[in-house]
C-alpha cells in the first residue's frame, strides 16, 4: 500500500504543481499584459517583476501541491477503509 499511495500523491501532486504553473503564467499575461518572465535568458524583465512573478509561482505551486497531495491521500485512506470495512463486515462510516 506504501508504494500505490506515494506514487498516487506524486502524481498528483506533481499534477496540481503544473496546473498551478499553467494558472499562474495565465493570469500574469491577463493582468499585466506581457508574458510572464520565466526564462532565466530573457533580461527585458525587471528585477521586481522576476522576484513577483516567482513568489506567486512558487506560493500558488506550494498550496496547489498541497491540497493535492492531502485530497489524495484523503481518497486512498477512504478506500482503504472501505476495503476493511468489507472484508470484517463491520459498517463503513
Amino acid at each position: 500500500m506504501k508504494i500505490v499511495q506515494r506514487l498516487y500523491t506524486t502524481v498528483a501532486t506533481v499534477a496540481a504543481g503544473f496546473v498551478a504553473a499553467k494558472v499562474v503564467k495565465l493570469g500574469w499575461k491577463a493582468v499585466s499584459g506581457s508574458k510572464a518572465p520565466d526564462d532565466a535568458d530573457d533580461l527585458s524583465a525587471s528585477t521586481v517583476q522576476v522576484a513577483l512573478f516567482a513568489g506567486l509561482l512558487a506560493a500558488a505551486t506550494a498550496v496547489a501541491q498541497t491540497l493535492a497531495s492531502r485530497k489524495a491521500l484523503g481518497r486512498l485512506v477512504a478506500k482503504e477503509a472501505k476495503h476493511i470495512a468489507t472484508v470484517t463486515g463491520a459498517d463503513a462510516a
